[in-house]
């Protein structure tokens, strides 16, 4: 089980779970590098973030 993970896979990886379910390992291997790495670790809250403002857009326009 490989745990050390590069910038590229991480953000590969943050994009693909917000659609699926990400095996332990790679959620473990997430969790170690965003300990190591801010600048993975913005990346995810960047996208969390316009996830969340797109989730409320719609939201607003459906009303």
């Amino acid at each position: 089980m490989r745990f050390e993970r590069s910038c590229r896979e991480v953000t590969r990886l943050v994009l693909e779970s917000q659609d699926r379910e990400l095996p332990l390992a790679d959620k473990l291997a997430l969790q170690i590098h965003w300990r190591i790495c801010d600048g993975c670790a913005r990346f995810k809250g960047q996208t969390e973030l316009m996830r969340e403002a797109m989730k409320r857009w719609r939201g607003y326009r459906d009303e």
